[in-house]
């Protein structure tokens, strides 16, 4: 073996390969002897791939990170957490992670958006409950107002206190007084009218003929309608759409009732008109359908009609019938009952109506006479004369046709 020339054995050892003479002769080609091709040893790529079989002897391992065998042992590879933070090795202790202060704040943080997120829920649920709240309330007051226009539109108050038409306990003396009263008058027994309830008009001749004089000529205004004068069937009066055409009364109150109404409204009054012109067939229908109501409840036929009689008129012996009849209400207090008559409204159209023609028909203290008790929303047009008088003398329609009647 022959080495290359300038080099000493030790050096030629230390080149790593061997270098043959034959390599060269003369300018001819180089020859490469078999296996002459490897690599020279690479420190450096030979650690490489040392690591690269130790990576795939890998098992796994404990506290995140994983376990390899080098020389036949376990050796321990820390694995970095996936959290945001650095990790860093002291010597060969076990590996440490120092954490970034984000990491708190990002705890805390997801408290926080924790308990705000229970906080939005809790409000979104107190909505709702507040809006069922409100919803129901707005739609009780719906139904309410609702309730009472049509108790006011299509109701039937008048069937309660439709002519008020509850009989004292002595009614039929009353009216077999008032009738034998009349008799006696008739039959010349002085000047004395004694009316129904036993109550003594001092009648002289002059008042006679005033009564006569009010009554030509207005014959149909100061018509008496009641049990004992019931009104012909033939009877049909002229009538005047009212109230924006929901009711009809007698076109010849309408200007007076304007000029009332009017008038009230300018005292600060408004006013209610619930009941006016019924005609027979519906009174009829009224008086029917409270004998029924009354039958359901196990009544005779008898004492249901009876029993309908004491708070609904029969047909024909209505007032409201001829149109002259109207039921007003205040507009403070829509209860057809004898709380009216503490509404200042009413008062004012007590002491006012007959100044328009109006009478107050069934006045507190005249129940005896006719019939009656006391409905302080019933009035009546007689005219303004007429109206005038009655209320100067202070008597009622069935005192007037006393006296009247007494003087034919």
């Amino acid at each position: 073996m022959i080495y290359w020339q300038g080099l000493t054995k030790d050096e030629g050892r230390n080149m790593g390969r061997t270098i043959y003479q034959d390599m060269y002769e003369g300018n001819a080609a180089r020859q490469i002897r078999e296996g002459y091709g490897e690599p020279v040893y690479n420190r450096s790529k030979k650690a490489a791939e040392s690591r690269s079989r130790q990576m795939e002897r890998r098992e796994p391992g404990y506290g995140g990170g994983s376990r390899y065998m080098e020389n036949g042992r376990h050796q321990a590879v820390w694995k970095e957490p996936v959290h945001e933070g650095r990790s860093r090795r002291t010597g060969n202790a076990r590996p440490e992670t120092v954490r970034r202060e984000p990491v708190r704040e990002s705890r805390r943080t997801s408290g926080d958006s924790a308990r705000k997120s229970a906080q939005r829920r809790k409000k979104k649920i107190q909505r709702k409950i507040l809006r069922g709240l409100c919803f129901y309330f707005l739609l009780a007051g719906v139904l309410a107002t609702c309730w009472v226009i049509i108790s006011f539109f299509f109701g039937r108050e008048e069937k309660v206190h439709a002519e008020g038409t509850r009989q004292a306990d002595g009614g039929m003396v009353q009216d077999a007084a008032f009738a034998e009263g009349f008799m006696e008058e008739e039959a010349g027994s002085g000047t004395d009218g004694t009316g129904s309830g036993g109550a003594s008009l001092e009648v002289t001749p002059e008042i006679r003929q005033e009564c006569q004089e009010l009554y030509a000529g207005q014959e149909d205004l100061l018509i008496l309608v009641n049990k004992d004068n019931e009104l012909s069937a033939s009877y049909s009066p002229g009538l005047h759409s009212i109230c924006k055409g929901r009711l009809e009364a007698a076109d010849v109150l309408y200007d007076d009732l304007c000029a009332m109404l009017e008038a009230g409204g300018d005292a600060g009054y408004q006013y209610w008109i619930a009941s006016a012109h019924r005609d027979r067939a519906y009174q009829q229908g009224l008086v029917d359908e409270d004998v029924q109501k009354y039958m359901a409840k196990g009544y005779s036929y008898e004492a249901a009609l009876q029993k309908t009689y004491e708070y609904t008129m029969p047909a024909g012996q209505s007032e409201h019938e001829t149109g002259l009849a109207l039921d007003i209400l205040c507009s403070t207090n829509t209860i057809m009952d004898e709380s009216q008559k503490g509404e200042p409204g009413n008062q004012w159209l007590a002491q006012h109506c007959h100044e328009y023609g109006f009478i107050l028909r069934y006045p507190e203290d005249k129940a005896d006479i006719t019939g009656i008790e006391y409905e302080p929303w019933h009035f009546r047009y007689v005219g303004r004369e007429a109206a005038a008088y009655l209320t100067k003398m202070g008597w009622t329609l069935e005192e007037y046709y006393e006296v009247l009647r007494g003087g034919v």
